[in-house]
């Protein structure tokens, strides 16, 4: 027993020596802003998105090339010759098909944006779980600590009362058991914790071995309106928003398909220079220019095979947009409902800890008296630790509900 209480000592005092930062919810999410790699990876993924949004991807912009050349040759005299060119290209109508890639290209940036926000969200949504988690585990290590004393006080109690012969060797054997099970769940929970603090520090994008000692959120509940939040997730809810821009593209892509049926109108322009040094100089200059008009008359059907594919891409992409508003509306009554339970379930299971706690006082002091057996004393005990875990659970429960109501709404970060 005594290696056990040395054991359990040591923990208690390795971990408040090293528990050198203080962590709050808030934070946390502003760790994870600055060092998830995740959200790193997101963030250059829409980075990308909006430098291919530009109007020379597009087309819209003209094209000037440059070219020159210098060869040396050993006859009867040296000869030398240079030329250099300029050439110029601009396409002045391709049947609006610049203008629609241009916007197109916008949408993808729009969309680079939008899968941005969607994936730090759920990034964010994982580090206040997390944060969750230690909270909770924190409170279960609490608990565990304070059951570990009482079993301790209970086990000292009995042996002293042994010592006097007012009880059997079995109470003092039943007190130690007790104790070494309570002290087993302790390292449990230190273990839990621990494990539960280097996932939360991955997810802060740091050492998993980072020291941590955090705060509890104590904020107080949110109170939610349902079409409130049916109204806020059509206009921010990520997830959505992609689906009625990829709706945009979509109705972008057909047009471009269809005017593609006109003729493409170009252009072009070159500046050469030429020069011969062979005993004398001859050099000469030619500018020259025109336009240049194309178009496809029969391309075995290609353009209208096209065009009837893209119409139906548009209408997948209304069915498409359609479901994942049904979908959304689903999800955000699902999470509302479950927040809603929870909610209820935590006013329960604080009238039971309340309870609990009162019948454990009162059994304790029955017990010091004698008035009740050692066996009613532990059943007590038990009560209250369970009761103060349910608790716990289900605060924090409360909370992730209330995160995934925030998320499906688009509020998470708001």
């Amino acid at each position: 027993m005594k290696k056990i209480g040395i054991l359990i000592y040591l923990f208690v005092f390795t971990s408040s020596l090293f528990a050198q930062e203080t962590l709050t919810l808030d934070n946390a999410v502003a760790i994870a802003l600055e060092n998830n790699l995740n959200i790193k990876v997101a963030r250059s993924d829409a980075e990308i998105s909006s430098n291919n949004a530009t109007r020379g991807n597009a087309g819209l912009l003209p094209s000037i090339g440059v070219g020159a050349n210098t060869n040396y040759a050993e006859y009867a005299s040296d000869e030398l010759t240079s030329s250099g060119n300029i050439n110029f290209s601009y396409t002045l109508f391709n049947s609006f098909g610049g203008r629609y890639t241009y916007k197109l290209l916008n949408i993808q940036k729009e969309q680079g944006e939008l899968r941005a926000r969607f994936n730090i969200e759920t990034i964010i949504a994982s580090v206040i779980s997390g944060f969750y988690d230690l909270s909770e585990r924190s409170d279960d290590l609490f608990v565990a600590k304070d059951n570990l004393a009482i079993s301790k006080d209970r086990l000292k109690r009995n042996e002293s009362k042994y010592e006097f012969g007012n009880i059997n060797k079995l109470e003092v054997l039943n007190a130690k058991v007790d104790f070494n099970r309570d002290s087993s769940s302790y390292l449990k929970a230190q273990q839990n914790y621990d494990q539960s603090a280097r996932e939360l520090n991955v997810l802060l994008g740091r050492s998993a071995e980072t020291n941590v000692e955090i705060i509890p959120d104590a904020s107080e509940f949110r109170a939610f309106d349902l079409d409130q939040l049916k109204n806020e997730a059509l206009i921010n809810n990520a997830d959505y928003l992609l689906k009625r821009s990829q709706l945009k593209a979509s109705e972008l892509t057909e047009k471009k398909t269809r005017a593609s049926q006109l003729p493409t109108l170009k252009l072009n322009s070159s500046y050469n220079y030429y020069e011969n040094k062979l005993v004398g100089t001859n050099s000469n200059t030619q500018l020259t220019g025109g336009l240049s008009l194309s178009m496809n008359v029969f391309d075995g059907k290609k353009k209208k095979t096209s065009i009837a594919n893209a119409k139906i891409q548009k209408q997948m992409s209304l069915y498409e947009e359609a479901e994942q508003c049904l979908q959304l509306e689903k999800d955000l009554v699902n999470a509302y409902a479950s927040h809603q339970y929870n909610l209820q379930v935590m006013d329960l299971e604080e009238d039971a800890l309340e309870a609990s706690k009162l019948n454990f006082e009162q059994s304790r002091e029955y017990y010091h008296l004698g008035q009740i057996s050692s066996t009613t004393y532990r059943e007590a005990q038990l009560n209250y630790v369970e009761a103060q875990n349910n608790r716990s659970a289900a605060r924090y429960q409360a909370k992730r509900s209330e995160i995934s109501i925030e998320k499906i709404s688009g509020t998470l970060l708001k």
